[in-house]
């Protein structure tokens, strides 16, 4: 019969057996192809689920890499960005993604704050907190005793701009972290920072940016600014900061010439655990530092900041005293160390550098090959070889711009390999990322009492009844900081080394009071003023001007209205109203102040205002 068929369709048997081969052949590959898509689904159906909320983000690179590899090169590079998710929390999402996530946070915290007793609320709320790794906000608003306001907490819970804040701090450390555990972040890499929170940077001073020049202040006199303009005056410019920074750095070289004093640099170093890479400066490369702990920038700059506590303590047992500025900046690999110019008597000098060394090497990893030699770093300043002001000028311009280097911006910063321009945005991406402060003035007077005379001669000096018995004082001082003198300035306040409480001028606030009069029946009611912040907290008022002694002198004479001119501006957040907390253990891992603010909020809330410090001039 077989035969019989191949004769009627004249189809030979080898004919038959290739058609036969290739149904099998084909049959083969529909079902590997079948397989194929079912892999395929089935890695892409894990990494959608590996990814989250990442997933729209790293879906395209995932198929790219999945297409020019394997689907396990794919796979390997989605658990490489698992530390940047947290259950429904993309840490390199977009600003739209971060809005949203806030809003819905917002949402969750007001039903359970809306539904449960307060105390049982709020620490469902610190559930939520720590779902995501984030920091729970600690009461700020002390009421007497060792009570506090747990209001404020509340407040904040309920606010999308509080949430907006703490996950773009969360997103840019951790992302930032990441990168250094990648081995990204080092020299001829991505130096001082990732790239990403270079960029990131970059984005949020263009939106402030923005937000600042659709944003008009105008005044009682009629005069009218955009805040960009009124940026452009203050420190916020970089070259305004760093002339005022270099001002104050010569004036108190001048004040250590004029008293004999000396100058010594010192740099800070942490021990080899706290640094991500290594520098091998023959093969002039980065390599991985086997004995990295983990830890990130802002952990080593609090290890500096407690060992210098320690040193600052044993100077003042020895009654050592010590004036100049400190200037933190990172390693090529993230790491920072501190760069000081102190200046202090001669016959100090041998013994405070051995309590610096002694303290910074027996610390941390005493044992540790090369410490002393690269912990701390001495060098004495020798004026005939340059002031000390230069010493530190370059360390001041590649922390802020890349000016003012001998003038030239395209001079190679040594630590990165890049210029200085490019490598002074980059440490200010790390600094604002990690939350590092890059300057901080040792000893000496108040700057903030400096800028508000400046301001205050600037607009024509002090009215006479504003001076009473402390005219020679103000006008010496005023007079100093008018001419840009920060030694005379110095030495009007009193010295460098006198302690900032015993200083005869100190910044002025008040909570300014609004009168309402009654044209009809000339009666007057007094508000008074704001002490709240818009949480709840207590607000330490608006700087109106300075205390000279027990007298207070005006710096600032305008009131300001603020009008928008681009998008309106987000509302304030709605702060829902709570029943009377009840006492309750407080479940948290929070101090025991806690325990007894419940039964107290009440009652604390409904009585007169404690007495303050500040001012309030219409009461």
């Amino acid at each position: 019969m077989f035969l019989d068929r191949l004769r009627g369709g004249g189809m030979t048997a080898t004919q038959h057996w290739v058609e036969t081969q290739q149904a099998a052949i084909l049959a083969r590959e529909n079902l590997h192809r079948l397989d194929a898509e079912r892999f395929a689904e089935e890695n892409r159906s894990w990494a959608a689920r590996k990814a989250g909320p990442g997933w729209p983000a790293l879906q395209a690179p995932y198929m790219r890499i999945a297409q020019r590899a394997s689907y396990a090169d794919a796979n390997r590079y989605i658990r490489d960005y698992e530390p940047l998710v947290r259950h429904d929390l993309y840490l390199a999402d977009s600003d739209s993604g971060i809005r949203a996530f806030a809003g819905v946070r917002v949402t969750e915290c007001r039903q359970w704050l809306l539904a449960e007793e307060e105390v049982e609320a709020l620490r469902r709320c610190s559930e939520i907190l720590d779902r995501y790794g984030m920091t729970w906000p600690a009461p700020a608003s002390p009421i007497g005793g060792p009570s506090a306001d747990l209001y404020p907490l509340a407040a904040r819970l309920q606010c999308p701009k509080w949430w907006r804040r703490q996950v773009r701090v969360l997103q840019a450390r951790e992302v930032d972290q990441y990168a250094r555990r990648r081995q990204q972040v080092a020299k001829y890499r991505q130096a001082y920072c990732s790239d990403w929170l270079v960029k990131n940077r970059r984005a949020a001073r263009q939106r402030n940016r923005e937000t600042l020049e659709a944003t008009t202040a105008s005044n009682d006199q009629g005069q009218e600014y955009t805040l960009a303009e009124l940026a452009d005056l203050g420190t916020a410019n970089l070259s305004n900061r760093r002339n005022e920074l270099m001002v104050r750095i010569r004036g108190f070289e001048e004040v250590a010439e004029a008293r004999g004093h000396v100058g010594v640099f010192w740099t800070f170093t942490t021990a080899s655990r706290w640094h991500r890479m290594r520098w091998i400066k023959k093969a002039r490369k980065a390599v991985e530092n086997s004995r990295w702990e983990g830890s990130s920038p802002r952990e080593a700059q609090q290890q500096l900041c407690n060992l210098w506590a320690r040193i600052r303590a044993a100077l003042s047992r020895e009654e050592i005293r010590v004036y100049g500025f400190r200037v933190a900046e990172p390693h090529h690999d993230g790491t920072p160390h501190w760069h000081l110019l102190l200046f202090m008597r001669p016959e100090d000098v041998k013994r405070a550098r051995w309590i610096a060394r002694r303290t910074l090497v027996m610390a941390d990893s005493a044992t540790e090959r090369g410490a002393r030699k690269r912990r701390f770093e001495h060098v004495q300043i020798d004026p005939s070889r340059g002031t000390a002001a230069g010493y530190i000028a370059k360390y001041i311009a590649k922390n802020i711009d890349g000016r003012g280097v001998r003038g030239h911006l395209h001079l190679q910063d040594d630590d990165s390999g890049l210029d200085m321009a490019t490598a002074a945005e980059r440490v200010q991406a790390w600094a604002s990322g990690w939350g590092i402060r890059q300057f901080q003035q040792i000893g000496g007077p108040s700057v903030t009492v400096w800028r508000e005379l400046r301001r205050l001669w600037a607009s024509g000096g002090p009215a006479s009844g504003d001076l009473f018995d402390a005219a020679e004082l103000v006008e010496e001082a005023g007079e100093a900081a008018d001419a840009g003198d920060w030694a005379a300035y110095v030495e009007a306040m009193g010295g460098p080394d006198l302690p900032r409480a015993d200083r005869p001028m100190k910044p002025a606030y008040w909570y300014e009071s609004e009168v309402l009069v009654d044209y009809s029946t000339g009666e007057c009611q007094v508000t008074p003023g704001r002490d709240k912040t818009e949480y709840g907290d207590r607000s330490q008022g608006a700087i109106f001007g300075l205390w000279a002694g027990a007298e207070s002198v005006f710096t600032r004479f305008y009131r300001w209205a603020i009008s928008y001119t681009g998008r309106k501006p987000e509302p304030k957040p709605e702060i829902k109203p709570t029943r009377a907390w009840r006492g309750a253990m407080w479940p948290l891992t929070a101090s025991r102040e806690l325990v007894r603010a419940a039964e107290r909020i009440a009652e604390v809330r409904a009585g007169p205002p404690p007495a303050r410090a500040a001012l309030d001039l219409c009461q």
